[in-house]
């Protein structure tokens, strides 16, 4: 360990010792076959025949590639609502000018068009955002220049990278070239060249937009002087300054001075719509059911938290479900099904055929066998199960083929009861109103029993009165409708949602005409009580007090009839076969790629150094101690002395007292045996370098309290 002074200087790459002889022939064809495939290996422990393998690696390119483009077009919608906000207020600004042109009397004083627009804390995704302004702008017939802080860290880098932008702008116009700038080698950056340009361009209409991409890296004083300088040249360009933001607006008047804030016309948007975006992504993907990888309860709850909880980016969410998405085409030998899922819902048949170790394995799954136990108590359900289980292509050609049927439409029923939910939603009071993604993770994650959102939306349905049923069964018979090809035979226990739906509005509106549908429940109906338990199944005696009978008995139908239609709808994935395939669950392998846990590392790091610097002279060799628990807890003086510091003070309290801290450190590098002892200046150091090491780390800090102490700032893993 001597040669390693430092653990926080530098990475070190420890060699192994000995090299184990292999076939270089035989590990060159195996990487050049690794290469030509593309990373995929065949599976099932080289049983998976090359056919499908080589369809997992053509799905992949076929099904991601749509999606990502599904998701670009999603975030280019939702992004142009905020964007066109801004255009339109760069399109009104500067009307003085145009008065002035027109031969109008304009205002006393000019003021710097401004908008200063909150683009959110996901700054990765702020290229990409300000880039489409940017082409929407130029669209528009407007000069932009976008300028980033990295390279406008003086006053002279801005305005020379903010007139070489505009240049550029104005000779795509004009058919200029760097000629006009008077034959000389040498400019001179300065807005006063921007106006001759601008007086000679014909610009007419046309506004001078300048981007500050990230306001909040640009020096203050640099903004400040050239907010001064537009400030003097606006009578004549009417130049136009788009703040972006990624903290809050505050961070303006904090950054600018009241001289500089006071020559701004300030307009406020809000360009962060991620949020938006990522429930319109969610409803059409995993809703909807456009990809055929869905997420379950566990790996969804990663998703959605590693977006609200950290970032906010919608790179960051792509990057992660394309992450998903090559682990299941990558590792899942059954994903080779994912081809019988189309986007229009049809089902069609594998286009390999699978072998027996592939069917086996499909056999396996709980939600086949489960199938497979309801199949067996039909009408001649045992002959029908004796042969999905010996016969091999009746399995493939039969089974498999009504599962993904079933699936399919368990999954566009399941898009029909979200829609209904969100129905629901418009009409109840705005604090009970959930996101689509929030619905979806109670749709995945929670049976309809156990829902209390469910059961709060139904008390809000007992609640309507007449009108209000007959607007919610409207909307719902208009869904129903949208759904007329799911076949409720597959789902829903055979419930026909559509005659339910259909049946309800009917009796709804002529209670006392009609009779009640066969799918209804036909019971005589109830008098009018006003007891305390009655009022609490039909509340909505309440509310119509001037009903009859018969119509508070239509409304009470109808009510049960929503609560059947959502129980239908809704149920749980787990009871749908084939969902071990379909549904994502690998939330550790997710969590472990993009949650990084940097303290917990340096920890493990700093408690184990053996399993890290592959060093043999700090492992335990006693054979009697390997099995003990205390085995990763022994300090020697082989250890790096970072290590022996962190496992010493894991051992104190809040407060460290560092001459304690110090005699314990002296008592373990003292019984060093691979040289002489050494001194005590040398050890000295050796223990304020560790403790500095472990101040830098974050381990303890310095207190006021005790000029001796250290504070212990981390307690566990």
């Amino acid at each position: 360990m001597d040669a390693f002074d430092s653990m926080t200087e530098s990475t070190f790459i420890i060699k192994p010792k000995t090299k184990t002889k292999t076939n270089t022939n035989t590990n060159t064809n195996s990487k050049s076959d690794l290469a030509a495939d593309g990373g995929y290996l065949t599976l099932l422990q080289g049983q998976e025949p090359v056919e499908s393998m080589q369809l997992r690696k053509r799905l992949f390119a076929q099904l991601w590639q749509p999606l990502e483009e599904e998701l670009f077009t999603i975030e280019k919608q939702v992004n142009n609502i905020g964007i066109t906000e801004v255009c339109d207020f760069v399109d009104s600004s500067y009307g003085e000018i145009e008065r002035r042109e027109q031969g109008q009397v304009a205002r006393p004083f000019a003021e710097v068009s401004a908008a200063v627009t909150f683009a959110g804390i996901n700054t990765g995704d702020h290229g990409k955002l300000f880039q489409s302004l940017q082409d929407q702008l130029l669209e528009r017939g407007h000069h932009v220049a976008l300028l980033e802080s990295q390279y406008c860290n003086t006053l002279p880098n801005l305005q020379r990278s903010l007139l070489e932008q505009m240049f550029n702008s104005i000779y795509a116009d004009t058919d200029a070239g760097p000629s006009a700038f008077g034959g000389t080698k040498t400019v001179t950056y300065d807005l006063g060249l921007l106006q001759l340009w601008w007086a000679n361009a014909a610009c007419s209409g046309k506004k001078a937009v300048v981007v500050l991409q990230d306001f909040e890296g640009f020096a203050p004083t640099v903004v400040d002087d050239f907010i001064r300088i537009v400030g003097g040249y606006c009578d004549a360009v009417p130049i136009v300054l788009v703040l972006g933001l990624a903290t809050s607006y505050e961070c303006v008047h904090q950054s600018l001075t009241k001289a500089s804030i006071s020559m701004l016309n300030v307009e406020r948007f809000n360009l962060q719509r991620s949020k938006q975006c990522i429930d319109t992504a969610i409803h059409r993907l995993f809703v909807q059911g456009r990809a055929p990888l869905c997420f379950g309860a566990e790996a969804y709850k990663s998703l959605l938290d590693q977006f609200l909880l950290y970032s906010f980016s919608i790179a960051g969410f792509v990057k992660k479900l394309k992450y998903a998405a090559m682990d299941f085409f990558y590792a899942q030998p059954l994903s080779v099904l994912a081809s019988m899922l189309a986007p229009n819902a049809a089902v069609s048949a594998c286009p390999v055929r699978l072998n027996s170790d592939q069917v086996e394995l499909i056999r396996m799954q709980r939600s086949v066998q489960r199938f497979l136990e309801r199949r067996a108590t039909e009408n001649g359900g045992n002959a029908y199960v004796r042969q999905a289980l010996s016969d091999d292509d009746f399995f493939q050609d039969t089974v498999l083929l009504q599962m993904a049927r079933a699936l399919v439409m368990y999954r566009r029923s399941y898009c029909l009861g979200i829609d209904a939910i969100v129905e629901i939603q418009s009409m109840a009071p705005e604090a009970m109103q959930k996101p689509v993604r929030t619905l979806h993770y109670y749709g995945v994650g929670q049976q309809f029993d156990d829902c209390t959102h469910w059961k709060t939306l139904l008390a809000v349905v007992r609640r309507m009165k007449t009108s209000e049923m007959t607007l919610l069964l409207q909307k719902l018979c208009r869904l129903v409708d949208g759904a007329a090809d799911v076949d409720w035979d597959l789902v829903a226990d055979g419930t026909h949602i559509h005659e339910l739906i259909q049946g309800a509005a009917e009796l709804l509106a002529n209670p006392d005409g009609s009779a009640i549908p066969d799918v209804l429940d036909n019971s005589e109906p109830k008098k009018r009580t006003r007891t305390r338990t009655e009022m609490e199944h039909r509340p909505f005696l309440l509310f119509d007090k001037g009903a009859s009978d018969a119509q508070l008995n239509a409304l009470e139908k109808c009510c049960e009839a929503v609560e059947a239609m959502l129980r239908a709808c809704l149920i749980s994935y787990h009871d749908v076969a084939l969902n071990e395939v379909f549904y994502y669950r690998h939330s550790f392998l997710l969590d472990t790629a993009f949650s990084a846990q940097p303290r917990a590392a340096v920890q493990m790091a700093l408690g184990k150094s053996h399993y890290y610097v592959s060093c043999d002279c700090c492992a335990v060799t006693d054979a009697e101690d390997h099995g003990s628990d205390d085995e990763d807890q022994r300090i020697t003086p082989t250890m790096h002395d970072t290590s022996i510091a962190y496992r010493l003070h894991q051992e104190c309290g809040r407060l460290i007292n560092l001459y304690d801290w110090h005699a314990s450190f002296s008592s373990v590098v003292e019984r060093e045996s691979q040289r002489t002892a050494p001194s005590q200046g040398e050890i000295q150091a050796r223990f304020m370098r560790a403790v500095e090491e472990m101040r830098f780390l974050g381990f303890i800090k310095s207190t006021q309290r005790k000029t001796d102490h250290v504070v212990r700032l981390t307690w566990g893993m």
